[in-house]
C-alpha cells in the first residue's frame, strides 16, 4: 500500500514519493535487472519494502532512483562517538571528485554516499554496521541530570542554550525534554561522570556547582578559562583540591594551556617577581640606580666616613637623618656581640645580610651601599612621572630632606602603595605627592609568580581591575599597578605593593618558612583559617602557609607583610619621669592596654619597656605625644 508522502532528497533533480515496492515499479528500461538496489547504499530494495521512488514518469525521467525510506530519512549532519569534536556531513561523490574513500571505522571502500568531516577528513560509510548502530539507538534517554526522559532529537538544532553547559552552541543533535524544556546538547548527554585531564586527581561531573562550595561561588573562576561559573550549569571538579573547570574547557584538555606563554627570553633582564627582602637592594635597587643614569662605585673607592642629612626637627622618627658619621664597614666584626642580630638598612627598610654597608654602631643605623648612591632626583624620562597631578606643571620628584615638623603624621606616606614608612622616599613639593624609594624603583616591566604567562607593564589604568593579589578593586586613572601585556588576559593587573611581597617570611610560630602561595586549596580539602586573627581564609586566595605545620596567615596579619612592613622597629626613647626605664618602639606583644590611656595597644604600633621584668607599655599616639612635648 503506498503511502503519501513526498519529499526532496539532494541526491536527485525530482520530488520522490514513498511506495511500497514491487516489480510493477521498475521502469521498462531496467525490466530485465534481477533486482533493484537502493542509489544510497547499493543494497538490494525487497519486495514489499517501503521505498521512495521518482514521482515522474519514465517518460519525463530517464534516471529514476529507488531509495530504502531508512536510507532517504538519514540526516544530513550527525555526530557519532568515535568522532565526537566535528560534525559530520552526508556527501556524495556524484558532484564532487572523491578518489579512494574509505571507512575509518570498518576499512572498507566507500559506496556512492557516505559521511564526512570537512575539518579533518574523517569517513564513515552510510552502510557501515557502526554507523547503523548509532541510527538505531535508543531515542529516549534517561538521565541522572533529569527527572523525566529525554528524547534524542536527531536533527541538528539551531541555536539554544544549553542547560548542561550553558553555551548555545547549535549545529548539533539535541536531547530535550518535552514536560519541562529542557534541552541539553547530545554531547553534553555522552560527557563521563569521570574524567582525567592534566589535574592530577580525577574530576567529577556535578550538575550544578557543588552545594557546599557555593560560598566562594562567585569567586572562584574556571581554572583553565579564569572566567566565572553560573550556579545551575554543568562543572568538573575536584572536592581535594577545589579545582573547578567548564565542560566545555575539561572537553579541551589536549589544549596547551600555555599556548600564550611568552618564551624566556634572558637576554631581557626582567625581574622576576616576588624578590626576597634580603635581595630586594640588588635586585631591584642596583638595577634603578643604573636606569638613572647612576653607576655601582667599587667598594674600595668608596668614603671611608659619610654624614646623612641633618634635621631641625626637635622629635624625627624618619631614618633619613642622622646625627653622626657613619663609618664604612667592610668586614663584620667577629668579636661583635651582636653579629647574628638581623641588621636593617634605615633608608629601604629591608635586611643587610653581609658587608659592606654603612654603620653607627651605637645607634645600630645601618645602609647599604646601594642606598647611599641613590639618585637625589628621578629623571623626567621616567615612567613613573605619569603619576602626577595634573594640575602640577613643576613636577619634580627629589629624595625628601625637609627639615620641617612633621605634626600632622611623624611617618612618609607613600602615595603609591599607600604604606607609611620610616625609610626614604621620593617626593614632589609641588603636587606633595611622596613615593616610597622601594615604590619608585620599581622597574617597568616585570614577571610574577601571580601572573606567570605573560609580562606585567607598570601604569596607571584607564579601567577597573580586580589585583590578583589583594583581590581588591583598582581604582583607573589613580593608582599605579602592573597590568598583563597580553591582549588575551586584558584583566589581569596586580597593586604594586602586591607586586613586591616577600617570597617566604619566618615566623617565630613555625619552624619553616611560610611561603606565598596564591592557591594553597590543593590537596588541602578542609577550610584555612589565620593562626594570627583566628578568622576563616579564602581557600583560593593569597596567603602565607606552610604545608607541613598547615599553619595559614592573612598578608595583613604578618608585620613582615602588612601595614608595618616598611617600617624599621627596634629604636629606643628616654621617656623621664613617665617611666624609669626606656622603651623600645615595636609592635606591643607584651601588653594588652595603653599604661596611659588605656585603648588597647596590643598588636599594634607602639612603645614597650626594655626590663623584661616590666611590662609597662604605651600605645603609638600616647607615646608620641609624650616624646612630641618632651622635646619642645
Amino acid at each position: 500500500m503506498e503511502k503519501d508522502s513526498i519529499i526532496n532528497h539532494f541526491c536527485h533533480e525530482h520530488p520522490l514519493r514513498l511506495v511500497t515496492y514491487n516489480k510493477n515499479h521498475v521502469s521498462v528500461s531496467n525490466e530485465e535487472e534481477e533486482t533493484t538496489e537502493c542509489h544510497l547504499c547499493n543494497e538490494p530494495v525487497a519486495v514489499s519494502e517501503l521505498a521512495y521512488i521518482c514521482c515522474m514518469s519514465d517518460y519525463e525521467c530517464s534516471s529514476k532512483i529507488f531509495l530504502h525510506k531508512k536510507c532517504a530519512e538519514m540526516p544530513r549532519q550527525i555526530q557519532h562517538p568515535s568522532h565526537p569534536q566535528h560534525i559530520l556531513y552526508l556527501c556524495t561523490d556524484q558532484y564532487e571528485s572523491y578518489i579512494g574513500v574509505y571507512c575509518d571505522l570498518c576499512r572498507r571502500s566507500t559506496s556512492v554516499f557516505w559521511y564526512h568531516c570537512r575539518q579533518c577528513g574523517f569517513d564513515i560509510d552510510i552502510s557501515c554496521e557502526h554507523l547503523n548502530d548509532l541510527l538505531q539507538e535508543q531515542r529516549l534517554l534517561r538521565h541522572l541530570c533529569h527527572e523525566h526522559p529525554l528524547m534524542l532529537q536527531r536533527k541538528p538544532a539551531s541555536n539554544f542554550f544549553c542547560d548542561g553547559c550553558g553555551t548555545n552552541e547549535g549545529g548539533e543533535m539535541a536531547y530535550i525534554c518535552s514536560a519541562c524544556e529542557f534541552w541539553v546538547h547530545r554531547s553534553c548527554a555522552s560527557l563521563p561522570m569521570e574524567k582525567k585531564i592534566y589535574h592530577h586527581h580525577p574530576l567529577s561531573l556535578a550538575f550544578s556547582f557543588p552545594f557546599k562550595h557555593r560560598k566562594y561561588l562567585f569567586e572562584y573562576k574556571c581554572d583553565i578559562c579564569h572566567k566565572s561559573f553560573y550556579p545551575a550549569y554543568w562543572v568538573y571538579y575536584c572536592d581535594l583540591c577545589r579545582f573547578f573547570v567548564h565542560v566545555k574547557c575539561a572537553a579541551q584538555e589536549n589544549i596547551n594551556l600555555l599556548t600564550e606563554k611568552e618564551e624566556d627570553d634572558d637576554s631581557d633582564h626582567v625581574i622576576r617577581l616576588p624578590v626576597s627582602v634580603s635581595d630586594f637592594s640588588k635586585e631591584v635597587i642596583t638595577p634603578f640606580i643604573i636606569r638613572q643614569g647612576g653607576s655601582m662605585i667599587n667598594v674600595d673607592d668608596m668614603p671611608t666616613s659619610v654624614t646623612m642629612p641633618a634635621t631641625n626637627s626637635k622629635l624625627s622618627m624618619l631614618f633619613n637623618y642622622h646625627k653622626h658619621p657613619l663609618s664604612l664597614i667592610k668586614v663584620d666584626d667577629d668579636g661583635d656581640n651582636g653579629k647574628n642580630e638581623m641588621k636593617i638598612c634605615d633608608l629601604c627598610i629591608t635586611p643587610i645580610l653581609s658587608p659592606p654597608y654603612y654603620s653607627c654602631a651605637d645607634c645600630k643605623y645601618f645602609v647599604h651601599l646601594t642606598c647611599y648612591l641613590l639618585p637625589k632626583t628621578i629623571r623626567d624620562d621616567d615612567p613613573l612621572y605619569e603619576y602626577r597631578s595634573h594640575s602640577c606643571q613643576n613636577h619634580k620628584l627629589t629624595l625628601y630632606a625637609s627639615s620641617e615638623d612633621r605634626e600632622e603624621s611623624i611617618f612618609l606616606h607613600c602615595s603609591v602603595c599607600y604604606i607609611e614608612t620610616t625609610g626614604i622616599a621620593y617626593y614632589c613639593q609641588a603636587c606633595n605627592i611622596m613615593i616610597d624609594v622601594k615604590c619608585a624603583s620599581m622597574p617597568t616591566i616585570i614577571k610574577h609568580a601571580s601572573h606567570r604567562n605573560h609580562k606585567l607593564i607598570r601604569r596607571v589604568p584607564d579601567k577597573t581591575y580586580r589585583c590578583v593579589g589583594c583581590n581588591e578593586d583598582i581604582s583607573p586613572s589613580f593608582d599605579v599597578v602592573y597590568c598583563c601585556s597580553n591582549n588575551v588576559c586584558d584583566d589581569s593587573a596586580i597593586h604594586t605593593e602586591c607586586a613586591m611581597l616577600p617570597p617566604s617570611i619566618k615566623h617565630r610560630w613555625d619552624k619553616h618558612p611560610l611561603l606565598l602561595t596564591y592557591d594553597a586549596s590543593i590537596d588541602h580539602p578542609s577550610d584555612f583559617y589565620c593562626e594570627d586573627c583566628e578568622e576563616e581564609m579564602h581557600p583560593k586566595r593569597r596567603m602565607y602557609h606552610c604545608r607541613e605545620c598547615d599553619q595559614s596567615f592573612h598578608i595583613g596579619c604578618l608585620t613582615e607583610s602588612g601595614d608595618h612592613r616598611n617600617i624599621k622597629f627596634g629604636r629606643q626613647f628616654e621617656f623621664g619621669d613617665l617611666h624609669p626605664y626606656p622603651l623600645t618602639y615595636n609592635i606591643v606583644s607584651l601588653k594588652h592596654k595603653c599604661n596611659s590611656c588605656g585603648k588597647i595597644a596590643y598588636k599594634d604600633r607602639g612603645f614597650e619597656c626594655t626590663n623584661s621584668n616590666c611590662s609597662y607599655a604605651l600605645c603609638e599616639y600616647c607615646g608620641l605625644n609624650y616624646l612630641r612635648k618632651r622635646h619642645n
